[in-house]
């Protein structure tokens, strides 16, 4: 395929994705400024508390083996029913062994006000995505991204439709909140499950020395996804600690609105790694290093549109409670542009399968980020976990850019600086639909 040609299509997949991820955050922002609404700051701190358990202990619980089958159906290490049959086997019992884990650590960890129902269902949350995300690595390891959207995007409609009602109905309470958002990852699994049939990519056989491998490979993954998720939301864990529901429902809203930011980098990791998994050699370096610098051009003009229109709307939409956000949103700022570097070039070494580094940067990074939580959490609040994430944010960015400098002798501003060269897919894409 010429290298223009490979450009544009590279361009739709990401937009695609990056379309489909902005389409669902605002969905998830609505849902959120109602649930604001209907909580208030405190409700919504509890919720927050009540999430933050079952979303850290998915990347421990899924052993890494969605990015293992990623790898394995994208370089064709094994045929994709032992690939696939290997998966499901890990998902089912590794869902029974994560939802008794989560139960487990809200009763004894968790804040006394949880519940016994409250903490069931929201220990169920972890199951069901463990099974969903084991169906969207099959589509990226078969490069199928526009099924990997469908299942993306109809999920938050669904919860937003019921979160909606709820909120009509004046019902709208922090265990209503956690059971919708229960249900709709339940409908995304079903809807996963009717679009792999409907592709006929849903064979099963079990092959022990294929599980093996992949189980070898996913458990070094799983280490590095936690520390990665262990960063962007351990700082909400500790606030939870250390702090009160007020300062948690704050900071849960100035984390929302940076997460806008992340939609680019996010569509990036999606695509590069579903490339890089079906790639040779270091051929996509020139391609990282492209995707890379215009993600972080683009993010970095984001930044000043999110914060400046957050000053002005962040009390009127949220309610006065919601005040002390953009401040803790300020102090996440420049961590959560430089987290979209990260996040971009850490894609390719997940797809080559070369996850190590990934451990010992994040590895690091996550215990700069749980030192400075300690210290400037007690003195400076939801803003003292924002720098903290900042600095840990800073760290791995710098991290990752010198790996991939003396890996690939590629130039920091190659990765960095754009180039007027890089809008050409854009600019060929739009001449074409001229014609």
């Amino acid at each position: 395929m010429p290298q223009s040609k490979k450009g544009i299509s590279l361009f739709k997949d990401i937009a695609s994705v990056f379309f489909t991820k902005v389409f669902v955050l605002f969905v998830g922002l609505f849902s959120s400024i109602l649930v604001a609404r209907a909580l208030g700051a405190e409700g919504r701190g509890i919720m927050a508390a009540v999430l933050i358990y079952p979303q850290l202990l998915v990347a421990i619980t899924e052993g890494g083996m969605r990015q293992a089958a990623v790898l394995y159906l994208g370089q064709r290490r094994a045929s994709d029913a032992e690939v696939i049959g290997s998966l499901f086997s890990y998902m089912l019992v590794a869902g029974v062994a994560g939802y008794g884990m989560c139960y487990w650590l809200m009763m004894t960890v968790g804040p006394s006000d949880f519940g016994h129902v409250m903490m069931a269902v929201a220990a169920a949350i972890l199951p069901v995505t463990l099974a969903t995300n084991a169906l969207k690595g099959i589509f990226l390891g078969k490069e199928k991204i526009k099924d990997f959207n469908k299942v993306t995007w109809i999920q938050k409609v669904i919860y937003v439709a019921g979160i909606g009602v709820f909120y009509i109905l004046g019902e709208l309470t922090v265990f209503t909140a956690v059971l919708m958002t229960l249900l709709a990852a339940a409908f995304n699994f079903i809807q996963a499950i009717f679009y792999l049939n409907k592709k006929s990519l849903f064979s099963f056989s079990f092959r022990l020395k294929t599980f093996k491998a992949m189980f070898g490979i996913g458990f070094v993954y799983a280490i590095a996804l936690f520390f990665i998720q262990a960063n962007y939301k351990i700082d909400i864990l500790i606030l939870s600690w250390l702090s009160t529901p007020y300062e948690v429902g704050n900071y849960a809203v100035a984390v929302q609105l940076g997460e806008l930011l992340w939609q680019l980098p996010a569509a990036v990791l999606v695509v590069l790694m579903s490339k890089t998994a079906n790639s040779k050699g270091n051929e996509i370096v020139g391609t990282l290093c492209k995707a890379t610098r215009l993600t972080l051009f683009i993010t970095v003009l984001s930044c000043i549109g999110l914060v400046g229109a957050s000053y002005f709307l962040i009390q009127p939409v949220f309610g006065l409670e919601f005040s002390s956000a953009f401040m803790m949103l300020l102090s996440l700022s420049l961590g959560l542009v430089l987290a979209a570097v990260f996040k971009s070039i850490n894609s390719y070494f997940a797809g080559k399968g070369n996850p190590y580094f990934t451990i010992k940067l994040m590895g690091a990074a996550v215990t700069l980020n749980v030192i400075f939580n300690y210290l400037l959490i007690p003195k400076y609040g939801g803003v003292g976990a924002g720098i903290a994430s900042t600095i840990s944010y800073t760290f791995s960015a710098i991290g990752v850019v010198t790996v991939l400098v003396l890996k690939e002798n590629v130039s920091t501003r190659d990765i960095l600086v754009v180039k007027t060269s890089d809008f050409d897919p854009l600019l060929i894409k739009l001449k074409l639909k001229r014609r």
